[in-house]
């Protein structure tokens, strides 16, 4: 792990730390970037955050901290409310949206996701995200 990845995690767990535990976190937030818009080429190989994720999760964390969320302890479902006009696939944002819930401590691991729904809304030109406590692990179906 390399020095910015370790500075990275330890500001993500004060985070986490800092908020109270919540039955269910409720936030109106900017429109996602789509995955595909997340990184960009590095000069001389690899890549880089692109400047339009950069500036989303800039804004998109002072609209977080404004709401004065709290926390999700362990296992979480997250619901998505997009905008329909977006003319983007609906499950394109779902990475940045996590990842900014993990970095603002909202929760403390995108991989303790137990559910994930998406839903085009019609209410809100902002994105609708909706984090609360899984009941439990979800079983196959024992038709399937």
């Amino acid at each position: 792990m390399t020095s910015a990845a370790r500075l990275r995690a330890a500001t993500t767990l004060a985070a986490f730390n800092q908020r109270q535990d919540a039955d269910r976190v409720v936030l109106r937030l900017p429109v996602p970037v789509s995955v595909n818009d997340m990184h960009a080429p590095r000069k001389g190989g690899g890549i880089r955050r692109s400047d339009t994720y950069t500036a989303w999760i800039d804004a998109a964390g002072w609209r977080l901290t404004a709401q004065r969320p709290g926390r999700i302890a362990g296992r979480y479902t997250l619901d998505l409310g997009l905008p329909r006009e977006r003319s983007f696939d609906l499950d394109a944002c779902i990475k940045a949206a996590s990842d900014l819930l993990q970095l603002h401590g909202v929760i403390r691991n995108d991989r303790d996701a137990e559910r994930i729904g998406l839903w085009w809304q019609d209410e809100t030109a902002e994105a609708v995200v909706v984090v609360a406590p899984a009941a439990g692990p979800i079983s196959m179906p024992r038709d399937a």
